[in-house]
């Protein structure tokens, strides 16, 4: 079932997700005015054509001509989620994608993610504005050559992988693509090109923990903390133990 928003107390569907305003414009059908995001402080937001909004159900939006900024600041700060925490304060609701991301002292150059529950994550542009509100969470991940999201960059330097995406995972030395998070033990070994009756599984994790992956086993790769698999041949480990 799709969220609904509320523009001037009337009811409007709406996919959930990171939104165009412009589409919100449409839904209110409101050209020769302005639409606000209400906020409980009291200030409302003008939102302006070209920016993006985190839209996950239950928004109040009003239509006016109020002549206030377009970019206010706040009598509370917003405090989204920031890499897993709330200790970002932003004293304005309006954020370019490059200065929201260089809120992050490990990668200020990383890429800069919406936490879509539910759905895939989606990557913010630097040069995208985002309207923030205190539910939203977003996250930065090492920075990358390609689209695909590196499993071990990400394990390495203890950063979630966005939910959705191709991935970069290393197994034993060599790294290879996959399109889906969801992965057998199976499908992994098979990507080097190994039989499951002849060889083992383990995934590495973040901190050195090690995990057995069965053949039949469904591989999570938007986990956290995985960096790396490895094989063993079957035969070897038995004659060890």
């Amino acid at each position: 079932m799709k969220p609904t928003i509320q523009i001037d107390g009337r009811e409007k569907t709406i996919h959930s997700g990171l939104v165009s305003v412009d589409d919100l414009y449409e839904i209110a059908d409101c050209s020769e005015e302005r639409i606000f995001l209400s906020r409980e402080d009291g200030i409302d937001i003008p939102l302006l054509s070209g920016e993006f909004i985190l839209i996950r159900g239950g928004e109040r939006l009003v239509v006016g001509k109020s002549s206030i900024e377009d970019n206010p600041p706040l009598r509370n700060e917003v405090r989204p989620e920031f890499n897993g925490s709330r200790n970002l304060a932003l004293p304005k609701a309006k954020i370019t994608g490059k200065a929201l991301k260089e809120r992050d002292d490990k990668f200020p150059q990383g890429r800069l993610f919406a936490d879509i529950e539910d759905g895939v994550d989606v990557e913010i542009a630097d040069d995208m504005t985002i309207v923030v509100q205190d539910a939203d969470s977003y996250f930065v991940i090492p920075p990358a050559s390609d689209d695909a999201i590196d499993l071990e960059e990400c394990g390495k330097n203890d950063r979630r992988p966005p939910k959705g995406h191709k991935y970069r995972i290393r197994i034993d030395g060599d790294k290879h693509t996959v399109d889906s998070a969801e992965i057998t033990g199976a499908g992994i070994l098979a990507l080097v090109e190994k039989r499951d009756d002849e060889w083992s599984l383990n995934q590495k994790l973040h901190g050195g923990k090690r995990e057995r992956i069965e053949a039949s086993d469904q591989v999570d790769l938007s986990r956290p903390g995985i960096e790396r698999f490895e094989t063993v041949r079957r035969q070897a480990q038995q004659g060890h133990d």
